[in-house]
Order: structure tokens, then C-alpha cells, then sequence
């Protein structure tokens, strides 16, 4: 006996649910529809966007390549330019060294010939 009010009560509580969830289920159905209908409005602009992203894309991408090969043209200057600089240094090392040495040794011929001077007299 207990089991058939058990198998009542289930078969019940089973009815009342599907009657609970009907209009949820038209509500559900409702709002999948709605989405629906939002992306296939959607879709024309998602490949206009697409489209103009791809545009901006390929002109980041050109100048990206621009910004490379002058990067690559400025390494190319800065060894140019380190060359030049040891070729100058090296120009103006060598007789500039000489140079030194020359004065060098005028100044010391010249204080010799002061004390010389001052002892003759």
C-alpha cells in the first residue's frame, strides 16, 4: 500500500514539474530565438569589421617592416660612423703624438738655453 501512495505521489510531482517547467521552456525558446535573430543582424557588420581589421592589419604590418629596414639602415650607419671615428682618431693620433713630442722637446731645448743664459751673465 505504501508503495503504490509512493508511486502516486511520484507520478504527481512528476506531472507538476513538467507543468513548471512548460513555460520556462517557451521562455527558453523565446530568448534562443532573440539571439538569433542578434547574430543574424550581427553577421553583415562582423565582416565589414573582419574586412577593416585585416586593412589595418597589412598597414601596421607595412610599417612594421618599414621600422625593420631602418633599424637595419641605422646599424648599418652606426658601423659607418665607428669607422670613421677610429679612422680620425687614428689620422689625428699620429701626428698629433709627434706633435707633442716636438713641443716636448722645444720647450726643454728652450728652458735649457734660459738656464744657459742666465748662468752666462
Amino acid at each position: 500500500m505504501a508503495l503504490k501512495i509512493l508511486q502516486i505521489v511520484g507520478t504527481i510531482a512528476v506531472v507538476l514539474i513538467v507543468l513548471f517547467m512548460i513555460p520556462v521552456l517557451f521562455r527558453l525558446r523565446r530568448t534562443l530565438d532573440q539571439v538569433g535573430q542578434i547574430v543574424t543582424d550581427a553577421r553583415p557588420q562582423t565582416v565589414t569589421l573582419l574586412q577593416k581589421a585585416q586593412v589595418t592589419l597589412d598597414g601596421v604590418n607595412r610599417e612594421l617592416e618599414n621600422i625593420g629596414e631602418i633599424t637595419d639602415e641605422t646599424q648599418v650607419l652606426v658601423g659607418k660612423v665607428g669607422e670613421a671615428s677610429e679612422a680620425v682618431e687614428k689620422a689625428m693620433k699620429s701626428p698629433m703624438s709627434k706633435m707633442g713630442l716636438i713641443t716636448a722637446g722645444a720647450v726643454t731645448t728652450g728652458f735649457a738655453v734660459k738656464r744657459r743664459l742666465s748662468k752666462k751673465i
